[in-house]
């Protein structure tokens, strides 16, 4: 097995090797990194030729190896392999052994991995350290009575009802200015200002448009005016809820709620999942929870070093001083 970076003539292979991929998903493939404009590099282990494990390793925008904003999921792909359980765990332990030994040299390596992703005892041998976090899933293998059913009575569909008694509806690819005004009213209404870039995040959501990989939501009331705004990007395997804003002076109570569910809806028949990114923020994690999906684990692993701990003890103080949590 050989270590090697890609060059851009390789990136079609790397795309095709992120669809054969367990952990494979948009967030890995060179157009969706492309269309955040983030630099980033590929590396990968090869055997006669073919990938058996590789990594994506972007930068953020504080220039540190660590997932930009809106790429959730980054961390080591691992070939599907034989159908032979031992000869394919040797494959990926000996492919992760050689990445790992590479990895260590980076020192503000930090990266959330896919759900997927369920074996990281190759980057445990070698001092890396790991978190678990969580996000929410719907399985859409799910008839929508069921996931319907799953959702708390007291909370979900009540708000929905009202949103609906009081003429609440739901629009679809609605225009970036009215998606990027609620989302950055959002950040504001916190007293801070939007961590996206307007023109960027205009170039991201066009561009994916283009791929047919994202929809936009608004709920609108009764004077046309759009209270609350989603952005969700999709693949086969999954939609992911993105951007969210609400108007919180002009908000008719339950409005975003029905948001979500129509985009719940929506995306039933077209992914396998339906994916509730940021779940475990403390004024996010109550509603997401309460739409019934499945309390899904993903890891967070990092370098264990001084510099990430000065890092992540950094990013604390910032949250505790500017959002109080």
């Amino acid at each position: 097995m050989t270590l090697k970076t890609l060059t851009k003539d390789d990136y079609k292979n790397w795309d095709n090797f992120v669809d054969i991929s367990p952990q494979g998903s948009l967030f890995s493939k060179t157009w969706y990194l492309d269309a955040l404009q983030v630099r980033y590099e590929i590396l990968v282990v090869e055997e006669k030729e073919n990938i058996k494990a590789g990594i994506v390793l972007a930068k953020n925008e504080i220039n540190t190896f660590a997932n930009p904003m809106l790429d959730k999921y980054l961390g080591i792909l691992c070939s599907p392999g034989s159908t032979n359980k031992h000869k394919r765990d040797s494959t990926q332990y000996k492919s992760m052994d050689i990445l790992a030994r590479k990895l260590k040299n980076i020192k503000s390596f930090d990266y959330y991995f896919h759900p997927t992703f369920e074996n990281w005892i190759p980057l445990y041998w070698h001092n890396f350290t790991q978190q678990t976090r969580y996000t929410y899933r719907i399985n859409n293998s799910q008839a929508l009575d069921t996931i319907s059913n799953n959702m708390h009575k007291n909370i979900i569909k009540a708000n929905i009802k009202n949103a609906e008694k009081n003429g609440i509806t739901i629009k679809q690819d609605i225009p970036f200015d009215t998606l990027w005004e609620l989302v950055n009213k959002t950040f504001l209404r916190q007293g801070s200002k939007s961590p996206f870039n307007k023109k960027k995040l205009e170039y991201y959501v066009t561009t994916l448009k283009e791929k047919g990989t994202f929809v936009s939501f608004g709920a609108y009331d009764t004077n046309d005016r759009c209270v609350a705004a989603g952005g969700v990007i999709y693949e086969e395997k999954s939609a992911y809820f993105l951007l969210n804003g609400i108007d919180i002076e002009n908000m008719t109570r339950g409005a975003n709620t029905l948001l979500i569910y129509e985009a719940i809806k929506y995306f039933h028949d077209k992914c396998d999942y339906f994916d509730f990114e940021g779940s475990m923020l403390p004024g996010v994690e109550p509603l997401y929870r309460k739409f019934g999906g499945e309390l899904t684990p993903y890891m967070r692993i990092w370098n264990d070093n001084f510099f990430n701990y000065a890092k992540t003890k950094a990013k604390k103080i910032y949250k505790k001083i500017r959002y109080g949590r």
